[in-house]
């Protein structure tokens, strides 16, 4: 995109050298940005007119409904969008200058039918909601701010909580990485021992004139059992740890018995609870200052959590809220169900925060503090699987020297007899 972090008062737009300095021109005219008249943009609109940029897109566009994954190409978009909203320009003309230099295919053509909506008469959070571009708790976000004429503000506000939520992703991803590796290659290590080692050393053992161990037995039969199998055990394996992740962690249907195991594997569950909080308290705090009522926010929310038991205690919590009782009685009514996937403090905080009438500020804090634990617990979760993970190895490493060298050992003794 042509627009970055730092646009201020000055940006490349794409225009002829005369045209840059016009705009310049005006530009230097008053220092203070955020009372830059009207008339200056009139006129940037006037010289795109100029630079034969279109201001209408064809209205017979067919609204593209995707998916409302958060793309790193849609984050960028609604960066931009802030910038130009916020520099005082129209709704119409940020889209169009967005739309012209995308170069996500994809995208330009959602914002190609969005602009025209949004050309047509509807907002751009009904827009938005046609085209299925977000999260709803974040289309929410965007029409509080145009009903309260603070859009730049609540742009900027869903730009924040999208870089949390992808940085709180990539935490968890990147903590399964190392454990996952090393996993998986100590299986392939293993399978192409067993193929391609372990039947040459069975042919050795077998031609010994000597009473084998119970472990050299075992290794021999393994090894003849992959020498002689091995073109069906090998694509087994791949398949079968494919189907074990798609199962597990990708489709829907079944990802819940993945969230399950990784969720009360005792490393991973502090990650996972932090990681959701975080993600809960600071999501619901920004929705309560943007004046979004409890109840709708927390229905909001329910969807946009990974893992299923918080959407569906958030969900539960909309529900219990709507009936009129208060955070320290749903937590009271759910003890078992609350003690397990919100830590104890974090209830303590919440309930603290909704008698003192300071919520939203009360929950911003706490979704901050447990950021940060849940960071600092993704980079020391290497350190901490390293010993179970090297136990693991070496209980393979040492079970196959053993089976190696106690013939060799029996065979010795022979000799010397």
């Amino acid at each position: 995109m042509f627009f970055n972090k730092k646009y201020k008062s000055k940006a490349e737009l794409n225009i002829d050298p005369s045209s840059t300095k016009q705009y310049d021109d005006l530009i230097s005219s008053n220092n203070n940005k955020e009372n830059i008249d009207k008339s200056i943009f009139s006129e940037i609109e006037n010289i795109y007119k100029q630079q034969n940029i279109k201001n209408q897109v064809t209205t017979n566009v067919k609204i593209r409904k995707g998916s409302n994954r958060v793309t790193k190409s849609k984050r960028t978009f609604l960066d931009n969008l802030a910038l130009l909203v916020g520099s005082g320009m129209g709704i119409n003309t940020s889209l169009r200058i967005l739309h012209k230099n995308s170069q996500d295919k994809s995208l330009k053509k959602t914002l190609a039918s969005m602009l025209s909506s949004v050309e047509s008469g509807s907002s751009l959070s009904q827009s938005m909601q046609d085209h299925n571009f977000l999260p709803e708790f974040l289309i929410s976000l965007i029409r509080i701010g145009e009903e309260s004429g603070n859009l730049a503000d609540k742009i900027r506000r869903t730009v924040i909580s999208l870089d949390k939520d992808h940085r709180r992703r990539g935490q968890l991803r990147s903590a399964l990485f190392y454990p996952v590796f090393v996993l998986t290659l100590t299986i392939f290590l293993g399978v192409g021992v067993a193929t391609f080692i372990l039947p040459r050393i069975g042919q050795v053992f077998s031609n010994m004139n000597v009473k084998l161990p119970l472990m050299t037995k075992i290794l021999i039969q393994i090894g003849e059992f992959m020498g002689k199998y091995w073109y069906i055990i090998i694509p087994a394996i791949v398949v079968g740890l494919t189907l074990s992740i798609l199962i597990l962690f990708i489709f829907p249907a079944t990802k819940k018995s993945g969230q399950w195991l990784l969720f009360h594997l005792p490393i991973f569950n502090d990650l996972i609870v932090k990681t959701e909080v975080s993600r809960f308290s600071y999501n619901l705090s920004m929705l309560l200052n943007s004046g979004i009522p409890i109840t709708k926010s927390l229905l909001s929310l329910s969807k946009i959590h990974d893992y299923y038991m918080y959407k569906n205690y958030t969900h539960s919590l909309s529900v219990y809220i709507q009936e009129g009782k208060s955070f320290h009685n749903i937590f009271e009514l759910n003890k078992k169900q609350t003690n397990a996937i919100f830590p104890f403090a974090a209830q303590e905080i919440i309930t603290a925060g909704e008698e003192s009438g300071k919520l939203p500020e009360v929950l911003d804090q706490l979704g901050e503090r447990y950021e940060q634990e849940a960071e600092q617990i993704a980079k020391n979760i290497a350190v901490l699987l390293e010993p179970a993970l090297l136990i693991v190895v070496w209980v393979g490493v040492i079970f196959l020297a053993i089976a190696i060298l106690l013939p060799i050992y029996s065979l010795v003794g022979n000799f010397q007899a």
